[in-house]
């Protein structure tokens, strides 16, 4: 009977391990990603955003109303702390712009010149990870890009070279 609960014990610990996986442990290739990856559509949302600054004790907190046009851009408006808009269309903040296209219309061809990619999940529940190439102009600034979701994108890590991060939760 204890050689039965220990058995089971440890079946249980080394299935549910990929669960617990940092999806920076799956390198993956971008056309094995793309199949597994859905085709986002246009969405308007709420989001939450916390930034955590080097030397500042408490993240900067905000949010507001997030909306993604398909072949067009993002767009955040941010209501709290303050009232604020920001396109993140081709010509304001475009790497951030190109990665939500082509997440959205699976075109990665620019993308895979600048980053390597990782993943882990299924269509209905994924992680995509993306670390610069070491000769990217990203690398100066981004030490990584995690992008979590499933029917849509829930939420993006960006872990910047200086030690910052910013996690952006995305609510229907």
């Amino acid at each position: 009977m204890k050689i039965s609960k220990l058995a089971a014990f440890f079946l249980f610990a080394f299935a549910s391990l990929p669960v617990f996986a940092d999806v920076y442990d799956y390198p993956s290739r971008l056309e094995d990603i793309v199949q597994k990856l859905p085709a986002l559509e246009s969405v308007k949302c709420k989001f939450k955003q916390e930034k955590t600054v080097q030397n500042l004790a408490k993240p900067l907190i905000s949010g507001g109303d997030f909306e993604f046009v398909k072949d067009k851009g993002v767009y955040f408006h941010t209501t709290y702390p303050i009232e604020a808009s920001v396109d993140y269309t081709g010509k304001n903040y475009k790497q951030i712009n190109d990665i939500v296209n082509a997440i959205s219309t699976k075109k990665y061809s620019r993308l895979e010149k600048e980053f390597n990619f990782y993943h882990t999940g299924t269509t209905d529940n994924w992680t995509l990870g993306m670390k610069p190439k070491e000769e990217s102009a990203a690398a100066d600034y981004i030490s990584s890009i995690t992008v979590k979701g499933s029917n849509y994108i829930s939420g993006i890590e960006i872990l910047q070279t200086n030690g910052n991060k910013t996690v952006i939760w995305f609510t229907r």
